[in-house]
């Protein structure tokens, strides 16, 4: 399994190395085997991925990454935007770390307890920010639309009265609040 990961904290995994790549760089494939020819030379062909920066791309063989990850589900961005890379809330260590308890079915303990090491570990912070990221994402999609319900009134042949543009300007200016969860929204007039 390779891994893509930034600051030790995973971006995209993949079975496949170039794929794992792909997906890291953003690329649709015909976009990847473009960039993929201006960086080999030779003969026989060798690839120079030395001018690569801000990721890291690794092979975890000791390690079932795709249980751990089922394991950690809480931590993967599962709400996406299309095209969007699947970033994982997760960190990876080079060494495995952060010994865990392994629980049997009914989720109590052996005995004696029994203990594995990962690899990969939990991010609250990036979990959180993303978290915050997409309530923000919500609150302008509502904003947005509330604005899409009034554009009839701006267009060119329209006077639009002074207390819709300020309706309009507040519903601007909801982002600029400072909690997602508690939206004071403007009264329509």
């Amino acid at each position: 399994m390779f891994i893509s990961h930034k600051s030790n904290v995973l971006q995209v995994v993949n079975e496949v190395e170039w794929d794992c790549r792909r997906k890291t760089k953003g690329m649709t494939k015909p976009e990847y085997w473009e960039w993929l020819a201006t960086i080999t030379s030779g003969d026989p062909p060798v690839v120079d991925y030395s001018g690569e920066t801000g990721y890291t791309i690794v092979e975890c063989t000791d390690e079932n990454v795709q249980e751990r990850l089922t394991q950690l589900s809480d931590y993967i961005n599962h709400n996406r935007m299309p095209g969007e890379s699947l970033v994982y809330n997760i960190k990876y260590y080079a060494s495995k770390r952060d010994a865990e308890e392994i629980l049997d079915i009914d989720g109590k303990s052996h005995d004696p307890k029994q203990y594995v090491q990962s690899h990969f570990v939990p991010d609250d912070t990036a979990k959180d920010a993303r978290l915050l990221a997409d309530k923000w994402a919500n609150v302008r999609r509502d904003r947005n639309k509330k604005l899409a319900e009034t554009d009839y009134l701006a267009l060119s042949d329209n006077t639009l009265a002074d207390n819709m543009k300020t309706y309009r300007q507040e519903l601007r200016d909801v982002p600029t609040q400072s909690d997602p969860d508690n939206i004071t929204w403007p009264t329509k007039p």
